[in-house]
């Protein structure tokens, strides 16, 4: 090969080497394609949504709602109290989880049967009923009276003067009704609801365990009285209630009304009583345990006669109610 023809080739070869440069440049600078356009566009998306933390707040909850008590006052109620004061509604409060700042007492004496809860809560003085100054010194967010007749007369607008004060119910003995509005009340519906379920469950496991004890026996609740008479509590009164209406125990002959007083004599009515339960507790009357026609009872001969305290029993609200129950299963058997 010739000198000239070699330069000829070396010219041809750089010409080739240039072209293919000019193109690899070109396919550099070529536009994306359609599906790495998507994934940059998805890309920028995302980076310009906002994180959750950076999302508008939910609006706030309101500090207060306004309710309609039983009296008919409307009421600007604190949707979380943190501070209650429900003289005698302490049951269904400690069944809800809430602890008061002061409890009802009876001469400075609690509901023994709620101490496990309330120990060291200060006690009320309720000779004659909650007394205004007395709520002031506790500072309260919340006064919840469970009916009317709690509140002495002209007294509400001085307690709702020192916090929002709410009448719960005009049926103070519809304690089911009643745990439900407290619940309501307090934001607290959830465990209103478990409060009554978990009685009638353990209501239910007590019927089945007395069987037909409870609906072919005859029983009684009474308080002793002085040496004329005493009480027999019927089947809407306290612990009358539970006997009758829940566990179904037959009433006997003599009894009327829910809470009426019968003569000593009226005794002797009461032959066909299979158990006696009598209201005990400190300052309570001792049963007529010298009187013949007391002795000559069936229930007492055979030894059928129960202490009922006083602090549970002279009560209807869910705990105290349970313990009756826990009482008569003690005491009830074949």
């Amino acid at each position: 090969m010739t000198a000239t023809n070699r330069s000829m080739y070396l010219i041809i070869a750089v010409v080739i080497i240039s072209l293919l440069a000019a193109c690899g440049n070109s396919n550099n600078n070529a536009s994306p394609s359609p599906s790495a356009s998507a994934e940059q566009s998805s890309a920028v998306t995302e980076s310009a949504s906002p994180s959750p933390s950076e999302e508008a707040p939910a609006a706030e909850e309101e500090a207060f709602r306004t309710l309609t008590d039983a009296a008919g006052h409307e009421v600007q109620v604190p949707t979380h109290p943190q501070k209650v004061i429900a003289p005698f509604i302490e049951d269904p409060l400690t069944a809800l989880g809430i602890k008061p700042i002061a409890q009802w007492g009876a001469n400075g004496v609690p509901q023994h049967y709620l101490q496990d809860k309330l120990a060291g809560v200060p006690v009320l003085d309720m000779s004659g009923g909650l007394k205004p100054e007395e709520t002031l010194s506790y500072s309260p967010d919340l006064i919840i009276f469970l009916a009317p007749t709690y509140l002495a007369s002209g007294t509400y607008e001085q307690f709702a003067k020192i916090a929002p004060t709410f009448v719960l119910s005009n049926d103070e003995m519809d304690w089911r009704g009643n745990v439900l509005k407290l619940g309501a009340l307090l934001n607290q519906e959830d465990a209103a609801n478990k409060a009554i379920a978990d009685y009638d469950d353990k209501l239910k496991k007590a019927k089945e365990q007395l069987g037909s004890l409870s609906t072919d026996k005859t029983a009684i609740l009474l308080q002793a009285g002085d040496e004329k008479g005493f009480k027999l509590f019927g089947p809407k009164f306290y612990g009358g209630s539970v006997l009758y209406d829940a566990l179904g125990f037959k009433q006997p002959k003599l009894l009327m009304g829910d809470y009426e007083t019968y003569s000593m004599e009226s005794l002797e009515q009461l032959q066909e009583v299979d158990y006696i339960f009598v209201i005990s507790g400190e300052g309570r009357a001792l049963p007529p345990v010298d009187n013949p026609l007391w002795k000559a009872l069936p229930a007492v001969k055979a030894g059928h006669v129960f202490d009922a305290d006083s602090g549970h029993w002279f009560n209807s609200n869910p705990i105290a109610n349970g313990l009756m129950i826990d009482d008569v299963l003690k005491n009830v058997h074949e």
